[in-house]
């Protein structure tokens, strides 16, 4: 069984605060729901969220691009997808869904959507131009090849550390 995971250059771009104007389709980018690099990340995602809370909740100056990235699920079908801009109530994020899905039909860009801190795929922002989180993120950069990874630093205001 896959999971879908949406990665795209213009999504990213509008999370990194320039906006996605839909010129760029979404990559979705399938990964096998056993992969153990992928479900470590995802993992990672859930256990370090007190981190984003806390940023969220009293942004430094340098701090931006607040973003958390959930599943949905539509019968055997599961995309992950970015929710941007994002806010915490102290129990669940709300968010706006930023990425156009491929494979689940039930929701769209733009739509609003919430989900609890133990639910997420994964958390990050930008703090001073470097990413922060983004655990899923860098497993899927990591498995470019050199010349796409270097496409992708080139479309994100933030550093991959």
């Amino acid at each position: 069984m896959l999971r879908r995971v949406a990665i795209s250059f213009a999504v990213l771009a509008a999370i990194a605060g320039c906006g996605n104007d839909g010129g760029t389709p979404d990559r979705v980018i399938d990964v096998s729901k056993d992969d153990p690099k992928m479900n470590a990340a995802m993992e990672k995602a859930r256990s370090t969220v007190g981190t984003f809370t806390a940023a969220l909740a009293s942004p430094r100056p340098g701090q931006r691009s607040f973003t958390v990235k959930v599943a949905f699920t539509d019968g055997k079908n599961t995309e992950h997808m970015w929710l941007s801009p994002v806010s915490f109530d102290g129990t669940k994020f709300h968010g706006t869904i930023n990425n156009d899905p491929e494979r689940v039909s039930h929701v769209k860009n733009g739509d609003d959507a919430e989900v609890e801190p133990s639910k997420i795929s994964d958390w990050m922002f930008v703090d001073d131009g470097k990413l922060m989180g983004g655990y899923t993120l860098r497993v899927l950069r990591d498995a470019m090849s050199p010349a796409e990874r270097a496409e992708f630093d080139k479309s994100v205001d933030f550093v991959v550390e």
